[in-house]
């Protein structure tokens, strides 16, 4: 299926090379294609205000508002059984619709509403989007074209407006939903006082009212499905594509999220809480018809995208995909806070300590609580303080975490906001691991616990690992690592800049320490390297998974990408789980248990080689530890063996050479000998 935004235009020629996409410039051969793309990209410019008046005609010409709810169900069919790759945009152009919907005037929509209308009109409003969306981008890449990229910023820039125009997707919900909680949680006393409801009650109510939705849909679908069974089969192609189109259609309609007469209702009864409250909360999470006259476009401010009821005339609304509120929640709660200056500051002290806190907690479950410290503090001038730090014979890393929020306009890539933002999420906390790095490295050591009292650390520390985490989730600040003009230092290693949602879901992943050290210092240096190009740390988890991708150094007038999407860790986190329905498997790094088992002796039998091998190990191809595999098996104690096992295990013994980092030795789990002596670039694994 062709990508929902098309295939774009062709400026550069890409070459695929292990897992990597390298964009070398089309040069001399460009010439009449190269002409024929900006003439494409002229005529999508031009075709914006008209495709926006078809929108407009075609909404008003059956009911905008049930057309809303119904295109959420098109958008969530497609994308169920599309990789998220195909379908991304999909979701911020049915947002621009609603968008579109609470900017008419309010008697025109309201006129409207409950008129029959062809189902026709569902796929006619579904095509001229995706026309929209598709010039759209075009027009933007027509920008690119024209404004050039002159420097880091101006990538940043380009990028942001991409962002705001297409990108919805601000993590999983296995990450996203904890961050909320440990935010709002703690001031369910104080909003509840101030607003009259508590915060993280929205979450419990979008919650609630999805599963409703959802097994409503089921339902819909179910029965569908079975009047589609008792159908005869078509003969033609044209016959099967009716019958799919009625089918769909008909699901759209019945499984779509009603206009409801008393949606606070329905949610204090399900949630068992007071009806005041919950009107209170559903006041808060509307954006009223007729209140968004200024939006004309897609890259403008939507209101929608953070307060996702529709209200009609009171006290009729619809909230048509209750399960996409987690992605903007945070941004609503600072809205919700916004006119309550004492609450706000609340919220936004909750969101720096919350963020160090998930933080330090994602890292204790890998490294271990002994080794993961929170707030230490050196004696420097103005008494700094580490955010968090993990500090373990053979790994060091140096943790800045930024809560801060990134506003509106900054979305929109307001050059003044976003350097602004600039120098506080990429400046300053590069500035600030830089000292802590300088100051680890000076072998001073002496540094102090948020109780004051003396921290320890133990002996073979390496280099640290710079890492600066946002609970805002800033891709292109990522990509980029953009200069605001206010940096004094930064780690000469490289840093991993990384959204909190994301540093989780690597946790997650990556549960051993050798394996989240090893990816985090490979992050760290494809920073500094400036290839490849990372645009989504899923993606980037993927690669190294599958590929062990390592920094590369762009050639000039080359742009390195990475090659491979992350659909296992898709699926890994977005599967639902039905009746009969097999769970995916968590992604590996597709390292032997027995070779991190190994790496755990090292480092309580001689720490001071614990680095050098887990970087070793973790290099390798996961399709190289075959061998290993093989005389793993070979060495399994048992009573019969074939000659050619022996021999495997024999050779084994003496040694099997991965790289000139690592050699492997492995023994049965009754075999007590080792070789001797084991050095730096040897690893004893045994049998399980």
């Amino acid at each position: 299926m062709e990508p929902y935004l098309g295939a774009g235009i062709p400026f550069m020629t890409p070459v695929v090379d292990a897992g990597l996409r390298r964009l070398r410039h089309l040069g001399d051969v460009q010439g009449a294609a190269f002409h024929a793309a900006r003439d494409q990209m002229r005529k999508a410019e031009q075709q914006l205000p008209r495709l926006l008046e078809e929108i407009s005609q075609t909404a008003l010409a059956a009911d905008p508002v049930v057309l809303y709810s119904r295109l959420h169900v098109l958008d969530a069919m497609r994308r169920s059984s599309q990789p998220g790759h195909v379908m991304f945009g999909s979701d911020a152009l049915v947002e621009f619709y609603g968008g579109l919907v609470t900017a008419m005037p309010a008697d025109q929509v309201l006129q409207r509403l409950g008129a029959h209308f062809h189902p026709q009109g569902l796929f006619d409003l579904d095509r001229l989007l995706r026309e929209y969306a598709r010039a759209e981008s075009l027009a933007h890449q027509a920008k690119v074209l024209r404004e050039g990229a002159a420097d880091k910023q101006t990538s940043v820039l380009h990028m942001l407006q991409m962002e705001q125009r297409f990108d919805r997707m601000q993590g999983y919900l296995a990450q996203l939903r904890p961050i909320f909680e440990e935010i709002t949680a703690p001031l369910a006393d104080a909003s509840r006082a101030v607003l009259g409801f508590a915060l993280h009650q929205a979450l419990e109510a979008a919650d609630m009212y999805h599963a409703r939705q959802t097994a409503r849909l089921g339902e819909v679908m179910t029965e569908f499905n079975n009047a589609s069974a008792l159908l005869a089969p078509s003969a033609g192609r044209e016959q099967r594509l009716q019958v799919a189109a009625t089918l769909t259609a008909g699901v759209a309609t019945f499984g779509a999220s009603p206009v409801e007469d008393d949606l606070p209702g329905v949610l204090a009864t399900e949630l068992n809480v007071p009806h005041e409250e919950m009107i209170r909360l559903v006041t808060a999470l509307i954006t009223p018809l007729g209140s968004q006259p200024a939006l004309k476009t897609l890259g403008d401010t939507n209101s929608l995208r953070r307060r996702p009821v529709i209200g009609l005339d009171t006290p009729r609304s619809l909230w048509a995909r209750p399960g996409d509120f987690i992605h903007e929640a945070l941004d609503w709660a600072a809205d919700a806070c916004r006119d309550h200056s004492d609450l706000l500051k609340r919220f936004d002290k909750q969101r720096q300590d919350g963020c160090e806190e998930l933080v330090r907690r994602s890292l204790a479950a890998v490294f271990g609580e002994t080794y993961v410290h929170h707030g230490a503090a050196y004696p420097d001038p103005g008494n700094p303080d580490i955010d968090v730090l993990v500090a373990m014979p053979g790994a060091v890393i140096v943790v800045e975490a930024k809560g801060g929020r990134f506003t509106d306009p900054a979305r929109r890539a307001a050059p003044d906001r976003v350097n602004k933002k600039t120098r506080e999420f990429v400046d300053k906390a590069l500035a600030q691991n830089a000292r802590t790095i300088a100051y680890l490295d000076s072998g001073k050591g002496t540094l102090r616990s948020r109780n004051k009292k003396r921290l320890l650390l133990p002996d073979h520390l390496p280099p640290a690992v710079s890492v600066i985490v946002t609970l805002e989730r800033v891709d292109p600040f990522a990509t980029h690592l953009p200069d605001g003009g206010k940096r004094s230092a930064e780690p000469k290693d490289g840093t991993w800049l990384v959204t909190l949602a994301d540093l989780m879901m690597v946790a997650d992943i990556l549960r051993h320490p050798a394996e989240f050290y090893a990816y985090a210092r490979t992050r760290a240096a494809i920073a500094k390297a400036g290839g490849p190009r990372v645009f989504v740390e899923a993606d980037a988890l993927a690669a190294w998974l599958d590929h062990r991708v390592q920094p590369v150094e762009p050639a000039p007038d080359e742009i390195v990408l990475l090659d491979t999407g992350s659909e296992a860790v898709n699926d890994y986190y977005t599967h639902v789980i039905t009746l009969g329905s097999v769970s995916p498997a968590r992604p590996d790094s597709g390292v032997l248990e027995e070779v991190l088992d190994a790496l755990d002796v090292v480092h309580h039998e001689r720490p001071q080689d614990w680095n050098d091998l887990a970087i070793a190990a973790l290099a390798v191809q996961p399709e190289d530890w075959r061998p290993v595999r093989k005389a793993l098996r070979a060495a399994q104690p048992v009573t019969t063996v074939t000659r050619r096992a022996r021999k495997r295990a024999r050779r084994a013994a003496d040694g099997i050479r991965l790289s000139p980092q690592l050699t492997v030795y492995v023994r049965s789990s009754t075999d007590e000998t080792s070789p001797s002596p084991l050095g730096p670039a040897a690893l004893l694994l045994r049998t399980r």
